[in-house]
């Protein structure tokens, strides 16, 4: 395979990818069309989200194994691999207090009870997530399948909100008039497409290509196996978006370069 794994993910089956990364929900999210109690529902599922992506780390972090011999290529990628995944660690933990400091700021609802439950929990495809993260963690899958997860989660969040930011300057400024009081327009989505975010995503990228290219030479069927988590995590991501009302739906969804 001639390019990287990572690229060769991203062109495999871009219809799938494309739905993914231009749902509905995020036009609204950049037209300022979102609702609290919509933007509530979401935040809701995507903290529960973030909470099992910690231990999904853990699991990452224990298949990595640091060769006793010092300064060789085999323990540089180890460490960048370690040192990609405390990163992810610190950053998720950021990131959940981010979501209670700006929930409190705007008057967002975190424990928005899932249609058709009765109580506050992970709903459906929130579970499904959880379960994929345990599943691609488990002793029984490589680390670099459980790598490809973590770029395919990270890379599909932050292009997706790369298109709304697109959509939010073709608007213009409006906060005032955004429907959920500023909270997307003036915190969440310059969080979420910050150059921060972009350059931590490419560090996994890299990860992910590095250990590739080591691996390939040994087993064939991983691109096969890593193909299969990448198709996964798209058909979760596009149907993790929030259903919003036919009018704030229009015709070609959140735009992509």
């Amino acid at each position: 395979m001639p390019e990287g794994l990572t690229t060769h993910l991203k062109a495999h089956n871009p219809s799938t990818y494309h739905r993914a990364t231009t749902h509905p929900f995020l036009l609204a999210a950049g037209k300022g069309q979102l609702p609290k109690s919509t933007l509530s529902k979401w935040l809701s599922q995507d903290r529960l989200y973030a909470q099992s992506y910690v231990r999904f780390i853990g699991l990452l972090l224990s298949k990595c194994q640091l060769p006793h011999a010092p300064n060789n290529a085999e323990t540089a990628l180890e460490r960048r691999i370690v040192a990609v995944l405390i990163d992810a660690l610190v950053n998720i933990q950021r990131e959940i207090g981010f979501f209670e400091e700006v929930a409190r700021e705007y008057g967002l609802d975190l424990a928005v009870v899932p249609d058709g439950e009765e109580t506050f929990g992970p709903g459906t495809i929130t579970q499904a997530y959880i379960d994929m993260f345990m599943s691609a963690g488990s002793p029984a899958v490589s680390l670099l399948e459980g790598l490809v997860v973590l770029w395919a989660t990270e890379i599909c969040y932050l292009e997706s909100w790369e298109g709304a930011k697109r959509v939010m300057g073709s608007v213009g400024e409006g906060g005032e008039r955004d429907l959920d009081g500023g909270a997307l327009r003036e915190r969440f989505i310059p969080n979420w497409t910050s150059v921060e975010f972009r350059e931590f995503v490419e560090g996994i990228a890299e990860v992910v290509d590095a250990l590739a290219s080591r691996v390939l030479n040994e087993e064939g069927e991983v691109v096969a196996r890593c193909e299969r988590w990448w198709r996964q995590v798209k058909w979760l991501e596009e149907r993790f978006w929030p259903d919003v009302p036919v009018a704030d739906q229009e015709s070609g969804g959140v735009g992509t370069e």
